[in-house]
């Protein structure tokens, strides 16, 4: 106990108030999401629809996010990182409470992954600011260790939780909980200063930042990143249902594996800031692609358990190593936040044609043979994730 918590001691957040409180709003949402987040295809599912539109649910968010992003510029440049993501949550309330009727309401099918896309957009870019200003640079893989530590142990129950009130209760009523749970994530953010985006965004800024050379390996390991989680929140619960069959056992073996990964993003944050980062990057890809190939061979329900459970723990692992390079990115470049607004960008653009081409997949490939293939996709997106290796943030500094 004694060496676990003088390890505890040095994690940021016993230190630093600022970003103690933005743990605390990650925390709360991620909890919200937690609850209902990873049944949404399933629901789509449950509910009736086919697989090309469950898709085409999530091709639209990736659609309106480009277009949010690229007409919002002029108006970013005058707001905070704080009222960005305080001005997130809204949408996101409206998003949860609005699956209720989805199914009664057909336009509602087309209006609530705008309004996703917006909230996604608005948090993401006022907290990779928020997180990258204030993080400690000395101690930025203790400091992502410890934002992945907090959010997995507070979301540890969310998942089972979750899918026990949808067997009791229906899907109607965790929604309404977790858009009532949205509420209180924004109290934490009135405990920390605003930083206002930087007035240099543009166009042209962040598509630079898109091809620019120094930095093409990360872009592509990026490309990677997009595709990967695509599979992993759209295909994969809708996979693990059709074999298990029951809501409320995904929701169980989801928190056993964000047991797993807390334990593991304890370490690595150490491990990323002792210098190891890049072999954390290559060994958790590697073991997250093996994961993805073994997926082809077992569908009994131990087997999917199992995979979810050492799936999600290496990836844990993934995100760990991976996110402490990119903010390391962030903050050797001149322009922070563009260069964070041409990662969502990338995302987006990625994910557009990526879930384009599942959806015709999706129409022509038997069902199991469309899950092995697109399990396939996302062990070759994987396999990008170590370029990220390859850009040193002490070339970047001379080359600026």
């Amino acid at each position: 106990m004694k060496i676990i918590s003088n390890s505890l001691h040095h994690f940021a957040f016993f230190r630093n108030k600022e970003v103690d409180a933005l743990y605390v709003t990650l925390a709360l949402i991620e909890f919200a999401e937690s609850l209902t987040g990873i049944f949404v295809p399933i629901y789509l599912w449950n509910i009736g629809y086919p697989f090309w539109k469950i898709l085409f649910f999530f091709l639209i968010k990736s659609v309106f996010f480009i277009i949010i992003l690229m007409s919002s510029l002029s108006l970013i440049k005058k707001l905070s990182d704080k009222f960005l993501m305080m001005a997130s949550i809204p949408f996101l309330v409206l998003y949860f409470f609005g699956l209720k009727f989805i199914g009664e309401i057909p336009s509602f099918f087309y209006i609530l992954p705008i309004l996703h896309s917006a909230s996604i957009f608005l948090f993401n870019t006022g907290y990779h600011i928020s997180f990258s200003s204030a993080s400690d640079t000395d101690s930025l893989g203790k400091e992502i260790g410890a934002r992945y530590l907090i959010s997995s142990l507070v979301t540890l129950s969310a998942p089972f939780l979750g899918g026990l009130l949808i067997a009791l209760f229906g899907f109607s009523s965790v929604f309404t909980l977790s858009a009532a749970l949205l509420f209180l994530s924004v109290l934490p953010l009135f405990y920390f200063p605003q930083r206002m985006i930087s007035a240099d965004i543009s166009q042209r800024s962040i598509w630079q930042y898109l091809w620019l050379k120094p930095i093409a390996p990360f872009t592509f390991s990026g490309i990677g990143y997009a595709a990967e989680t695509m599979v992993g929140v759209i295909i994969w619960p809708i996979f693990m249902f059709t074999v298990l069959g029951s809501i409320k056992e995904i929701g169980g073996i989801i928190s056993i594996g964000l047991l797993a990964g807390a334990i593991v993003t304890f370490l690595i944050g150490f491990l990323s800031d002792a210098g190891r980062r890049r072999r954390v990057i290559i060994w958790s890809s590697l073991l997250s692609v093996l994961i993805w190939f073994s997926r082809l061979f077992y569908a009994s329900p131990l087997a999917v358990a199992s995979t979810q459970i050492i799936g999600h723990t290496a990836f844990s692992a993934l995100a760990v190593g991976w996110s402490s390079q990119y903010y390391k990115i962030a903050r050797t470049l001149p322009s922070l936040s563009s260069f964070i607004l041409s990662r969502e960008l990338l995302y987006s653009l990625v994910r557009a044609p990526f879930i384009l081409l599942l959806m015709i997949l999706s129409n022509y490939l038997p069902l199991n043979s469309f899950f092995g293939l697109t399990f396939v996709l996302a062990a070759l997106s994987t396999l990008l994730f170590p370029l990220a290796n390859k850009v040193h943030t002490s070339i970047l500094q001379k080359s600026f």
